[in-house]
């Protein structure tokens, strides 16, 4: 089993994401995902902040691309180009990981963190 506190923000890693009831547009099952976030300290839960990828693409993701960062394959160790889902950033329980893939580049990485800046921290902030 892989040690959480091993991964670093830019990790790819395989989860299993809960299914939703009712039904939504959230992803869930088994799929790739980036480590966004870490929780620091003493927590309550072993946890991570994660953003899902998908293969998956259409005019949402060609007309935002700052929510809808591409990776390209190989990226990561992702054995296909994905595109990060950055509107379904979410908390996830660490027992929910199941493989490590690989860890992006600063360079791949960098887009993800400009939208997620612009989600998270409007301009008229």
């Amino acid at each position: 089993m892989l040690q959480p506190d091993l991964l670093e923000c830019g990790d790819v890693v395989i989860v299993t994401l809960p299914n939703h009831i009712p039904r939504g547009r959230e992803q869930q099952g088994t799929r790739p995902v980036v480590v966004v976030g870490l929780p620091w300290g003493k927590v309550r839960y072993p946890m991570l902040m994660i953003t899902p990828l998908t293969t998956q693409t259409g005019s949402w993701a060609v007309n935002n691309p700052n929510l809808y960062p591409r990776l390209e394959a190989g990226a990561g160790g992702l054995s296909q180009p994905s595109i990060v889902l950055l509107d379904q950033v979410r908390g996830l329980d660490t027992h929910r990981i199941l493989a490590y893939l690989g860890t992006l580049t600063s360079e791949q990485y960098a887009p993800i963190v400009e939208g997620l800046m612009q989600l998270l921290i409007p301009e008229n902030y």
